[in-house]
């Protein structure tokens, strides 16, 4: 294992775990985001990496990638992006902040949410 390699995984947990600070997301909303356990998620955020090419990583980069859109949509207003998350939504047909613990929810809030 090279020294990039390692740098990515720890720099992809680091904003991963910094954009759910800002949502204010609990450890087990982020274990349902991510697929894992909460003992996997632990274990991912003591040793700080997550695999960019793993499925963590993936849902982790997209998870990361809906937040970014948000916040550019809405200014950096946390409060409107927490609003959007926890509120019913007709488009994407439920509430985002629960569709984006599946893969095919969250690929769809974040496909609506880059369309507007």
């Amino acid at each position: 294992m090279n020294i990039f390699s390692t740098q990515k995984k720890k720099v992809l947990a680091k904003a991963l775990f910094n954009t759910c600070e800002y949502l204010k997301l609990n450890q087990p909303k982020i274990a349902s985001i991510l697929g894992v356990s909460q003992s996997q998620l632990m274990t991912i955020k003591v040793h700080m990496e997550i695999e960019p090419m793993s499925k963590q990583g993936e849902l982790a980069l997209l998870f990361i990638r809906l937040f970014n859109k948000l916040y550019k949509i809405s200014g950096g207003d946390l409060d409107w992006i927490q609003h959007f998350l926890n509120s019913q939504n007709r488009i994407t047909g439920g509430v985002p902040i629960k569709q984006i613990e599946s893969t095919n929810g969250l690929v769809s809030v974040l496909q609506f949410v880059e369309s507007i």
